[in-house]
């Protein structure tokens, strides 16, 4: 009984949000109508804060890298001025083969000693062992990866986990990603609700109920210590689901 029970919430999770986020990527397409933020245009770098030793902006492509001369002892990132709480992120990535990186959203500030943002992260790696996955570095709550890909995990009030899967038959993460070139991700965050896509698929998703969690904070791109590497970020629009649906509450 409790494994037809988790059979049939995770199945239904998986339609509820394949058709949310598929309807809300046709309704959105004009990103002009709903208000997206192109925020690596020259009117936005400005807003970033980060290590001009590692960090560079290349005809609108953001680029992170070190190298054998100029590595770094830990993760550097590169920090927007604003703070986010519910938002679509869509976004491409490039990264070297010994690439290690992520997206870093709803975060707070790491005290000394601690790295700089500590919070949920979309994990990026050049050899696409964790890139997909859910990563999670609170201060007050660390299990390292949240969510594997092809999992929605579902915390409760009480902070306990559950796992359902979202894949199906002989699916795997290989299906979405295209080695040596670039990658599309998508992040849906609303409220409860985490969903990250890869190239147009999801493929994690969390529901984290916690009444500790922690609802908006810092957002940014994390460059990681180790071999030399590279990662490379484009076409990154952002849209603040606040307004849109304060907008239709009223």
């Amino acid at each position: 009984m409790k494994k037809q029970v988790k059979m049939k919430y995770s199945l239904l999770v998986s339609i509820v949000f394949l058709v949310l986020t598929g309807a809300c990527k046709q309704k959105d397409s004009d990103s002009s109508a709903i208000g997206a933020e192109y925020i690596f245009s020259e009117a936005y770098q400005n807003q970033w804060k980060g290590s001009p030793d590692h960090w560079r902006w290349e005809n609108g492509i953001l680029t992170g890298e070190t190298t054998e001369t100029n590595p770094i002892k830990r993760s550097a990132f590169l920090i927007w001025n604003r703070e986010v709480e519910d938002f679509i992120l869509n976004i491409s990535f490039r990264i070297s083969f010994n690439g290690n990186s992520g997206i870093y959203y709803r975060c707070e500030q790491g005290p000394e000693g601690y790295d700089d943002l500590l919070g949920y992260q979309a994990d990026i790696d050049g050899q696409h062992t964790y890139t997909g996955i859910v990563y999670e570095n609170f201060i007050n709550r660390h299990r390292k990866i949240l969510a594997e890909r092809g999992r929605m995990v579902r915390i409760s009030e009480m902070d306990s986990l559950h796992s359902f899967p979202i894949f199906t038959g002989d699916q795997t993460i290989k299906d979405y990603i295209k080695d040596n070139t670039w990658n599309a991700y998508e992040l849906i965050v609303k409220g409860t609700l985490i969903v990250q896509k890869l190239n147009g698929q999801m493929v994690s998703m969390v529901e984290d109920n916690a009444k500790n969690r922690v609802k908006k904070g810092l957002f940014g791109f994390q460059l990681h210590q180790g071999p030399p590497m590279k990662v490379e970020f484009r076409d990154a629009w952002f849209r603040d689901l606040n307004p849109l649906f304060e907008d239709k509450a009223h």
